[in-house]
């Protein structure tokens, strides 16, 4: 091979490893291109990569003239990135060395430097865990607001009752203040796994190289110091593997999408023409290319539906983690296809429920009327039998007998005459009237029920926790 061969040969951009292995086939690039992918990385590799500049100058790797160069080229590519001028490309296979041959071009040996005591594996285990913390971040903060929501709707709704279900049939009466606080509850349990996945995920695996640390004096306990983590990692060899902080928040993803589903689904049916407890607001719902008077709840069903995407992505990750051996492998380089578009569908349906939430109309009289319906105060009639001295299971049956009774004549169980009752229950007395009123379940002291004293409880108790949800 002539001079201008090898020439030739050095600058043109190829893979990594052609000092050892014959020029890769197109094909081969393209399969094995992230490039389409991880290019939502590329902010958080040039933070990575400004900390271990800082890193290798303190401990003598980097002139301080080399250290400035390479800080000043990437800030140059930080712009292009940002003003949409960078040119990613396909050949240098993934946004991290796109990033390092461009850093070369602009400072030249110097850049070359940059890698020094670093490989992918702990870089784009670095890159993935800032991106995967400020995503669990911003799903705290998303949850909070749709938190702070419902429990607003809570402390307006308190005596309003609407006929709550068990197996999509009528149960017993309810405050909507309770139902609000209810769901509440559902997403407080997301803020909390999500804070928890924070604290043991958050600490720097720069350092571990390409599987067992390097020979070179180092200092990665600074780097993590400088990207704001509070901690190192303790084994370089399960941290360049690990994917513990992936499947995780996939999994945390699962819980809160299939939260929003259900909550979606409630509110489809109770906004559905036959039930019309609520109306939707405008801006989540659209209309029919056919019918103009229709107003669907598509957000909605869209946010159900996106659903099963996410937990699709949860089990893909699952199923690439289950069969690899330990240590870093290729097939790894998917989880981002899985992650990534996780996260973004976890935000968009956040917002898109805090708008449903915001927005959603109660006609509290329809619900309150539909509370005629269903002998819902039967188990509050059964309880009262139990308070004069009947035995629960027997009180039970009891009033079976009284709501068949009242089937078979078509009234409802306030309608019975008290001559009836008392033919069952003869120490019954007049006052039993008094518990077939709906509004009886407002009476309640039971912690955790939807009487009004738990519900001020319940409210007292919201107002704390989201002071401390920050």
């Amino acid at each position: 091979m002539d001079s201008k061969d090898k020439s030739s040969k050095k600058n043109r951009a190829g893979a990594l490893w052609e000092g050892r292995l014959s020029d890769t086939d197109p094909l081969i690039r393209r399969f094995t291109s992230s490039i389409e992918t991880d290019r939502k990385l590329a902010f958080f590799d040039i933070q990575g990569s400004r900390a271990h500049v800082k890193m290798l100058h303190r401990c003598g790797y980097l002139t301080r003239e080399e250290a400035l160069s390479i800080g000043t080229g990437l800030d140059r590519i930080e712009r292009e990135i940002r003003e949409g001028t960078f040119v990613f490309r396909e050949e240098l296979e993934d946004v991290h060395m796109n990033i390092e041959s461009r850093l070369v071009e602009l400072s030249g040996e110097a850049g070359e430097k940059l890698h020094t005591a670093r490989s992918r594996n702990d870089q784009v285990q670095l890159d993935s865990r800032l991106y995967m913390l400020e995503a669990a971040r911003n799903w705290q903060g998303l949850l909070k607001s749709m938190i702070g929501i419902l429990v607003a709707r809570a402390e307006n709704h308190q005596n309003d009752l609407f006929p709550a279900w068990t197996h999509l049939q009528a149960a017993q009466p309810m405050s909507w203040a309770h139902y609000f606080m209810g769901l509440a509850e559902m997403l407080y349990r997301d803020h909390a796994r999500l804070a928890s996945f924070v604290e043991l995920h958050n600490y720097s695996p720069l350092g571990a190289g390409a599987l067992s640390g390097t020979s070179l004096a180092t200092d990665p306990r600074f780097a993590a110091s400088e990207l704001g983590f509070p901690r190192l990692f303790s084994n370089s060899y399960d941290q360049v593997g690990e994917r513990d902080a992936f499947l995780e928040m996939m999994q945390i993803a699962t819980q809160i999408m299939i939260h929003l589903s259900r909550f979606s689904e409630d509110w489809i049916y109770m906004s559905s023409t036959a039930v019309s407890w609520v109306e939707l607001p405008d801006q989540v719902c659209t209309g029919s290319s056919m019918m103009p008077q229709k107003k669907n709840p598509d957000l909605l069903e869209l946010t159900r539906g996106k659903a099963a995407t996410v937990i699709g992505h949860a089990n893909a990750a699952a199923v690439l983690l289950k069969g690899l051996p330990t240590s870093y492998h290729r097939d790894l380089q998917q989880d981002k296809v899985h992650l990534f578009d996780t996260v973004q569908t976890v935000a968009e349906s956040l917002q898109v429920m805090t708008l449903a939430a915001e927005g959603l109309q109660l006609d509290t009289g329809r619900a309150r009327k539909a509370l005629e319906n269903g002998f819902m105060m039967a188990t509050e009639l059964a309880e009262y039998f139990v308070s004069i001295g009947i035995p629960f299971r027997r009180a039970h049956n009891l009033t079976g007998q009284l709501v068949k009774y009242a089937l078979e004549n078509s009234i409802p169980l306030e309608g019975l005459p008290l001559e009836v009752i008392q033919d069952l229950v003869p120490q019954c007395g007049r006052e039993v009237f008094q518990k077939l009123s709906p509004e009886v379940v407002l009476e309640r002291s039971a912690p955790g029920s939807t009487g009004l004293e738990s519900i001020r409880s319940q409210l007292k108790e919201w107002k704390k926790r989201l002071d401390e949800m920050g």
